[in-house]
């Protein structure tokens, strides 16, 4: 199979939404190794614009964006001779890029909200979670010592942007004309309609985005505009590194995804100090630690509707009594000791 083919091929499965994430990772590479003039993309462009009705967006927004491409071509990209056979394909990838995948498009201005909507923020303490519907009756459950800003409403034909500080899981009500984006920390993750996790706690140096359904694409801050990381699907977790900017994925059972909202913790093979991090978070409670290496141990554990006291209960069975522990009068401070762990 030649190149053109295979991209009309990849481009006729793009649009019926049947690829999957190495389908549209190749499919991208190959536009991305074409050459193509300006005036040449923009005519095809246009051209399936017209023709192909089902799949166009007329509303005003939809226009101005596609004129808004055409001009950062212009300014960027130098003048080059392509096949024509397969223009009409790869244009029409590049409308979808531009009003259903902007964080993908290298250096599209991202939209600003409505001067008429202001920014509504909502904050949780530690122990405190709060279930929110946004103006789309999308549903976010925020956990504990989190903070979320959206807008008052969500303007027609525009984004639906939204900012978190700490962890929230999200039910997005679809809505193909208004994808909808949570800004966390340098990374972005944007949606149309699906159910997912964001972990960025501001401080952390790991922050982590988890799919229960559906798909969402997941880019970071690159200069002026924003680099691709990569699609997920349900039970994919991409793990991003604040430091080094670097990024896994991982593969997470869908019932662990949001088991915070069930006050179920789920530790496999994590350090103390993240242990510790979780629980100040989710009980009113602080640590203070004699022996530091402490903080190495490693647990696997899971704790389901548990109290304080139970949790720490078993973190010193589960040690043979090696970690010790003890609550002020007061019950808001808990003094940990004991032998590290080999």
């Amino acid at each position: 199979m030649n190149t053109n083919e295979e991209i009309k091929q990849l481009f006729k499965l793009y649009l019926e939404g049947n690829t999957n994430p190495l389908q549209e990772e190749r499919l991208f590479a190959l536009l991305q190794k074409q050459g193509m003039s300006t005036s040449a993309l923009e005519e095809g462009t246009m051209e399936m614009w017209n023709d192909d009705v089902p799949l166009r967006d007329s509303s005003l927004a939809a226009q101005a964006e596609l004129q808004s491409v055409w001009q950062k071509i212009a300014e960027e990209e130098p003048e080059k001779k392509m096949n024509t056979s397969w223009l009409k394909y790869a244009a029409s990838l590049l409308i979808v890029c531009a009003t259903a995948l902007g964080w993908y498009t290298l250096k599209i201005k991202e939209p600003e909200l409505s001067q008429e909507s202001s920014m509504l923020t909502k904050t949780t303490n530690s122990g405190e979670r709060l279930k929110l519907l946004l103006p789309d009756s999308s549903v976010v459950y925020l956990n504990a010592m989190s903070k979320l800003s959206f807008p008052t409403h969500f303007n027609k034909g525009e984004h639906r942007e939204i900012y978190l500080e700490g962890e929230a899981f999200f039910e997005v009500k679809k809505d193909v004309s208004r994808p909808f984006i949570v800004h966390s920390g340098n990374l972005q993750t944007q949606v149309l309609g699906t159910s997912f996790n964001v972990d960025a706690y501001p401080g952390s140096d790991i922050f982590s985005i988890t799919v229960r359904t559906g798909k969402v694409g997941v880019s970071t801050r690159n200069g002026g505009g924003r680099k691709h990381l990569s699609f997920l699907t349900p039970g994919k977790q991409l793990v991003y590194q604040q430091k080094t900017e670097k990024y896994s994925l991982n593969e997470l059972p869908l019932a662990e995804i949001d088991s915070w909202r069930e006050n179920r913790f789920i530790f496999r093979n994590e350090e103390l100090e993240t242990i510790i991090s979780r629980l100040e978070r989710s009980y009113p409670v602080s640590f203070k630690l004699k022996n530091p290496a402490l903080l190495k141990c490693r647990f696997n554990a899971t704790f389901s509707n548990q109290n304080i006291r139970q949790i720490m209960e078993q973190l010193h069975i589960m040690t043979a009594g090696k970690i010790h522990y003890k609550f002020n009068a007061e019950k808001t401070t808990i003094t940990l000791w004991g032998e590290a762990c080999e």
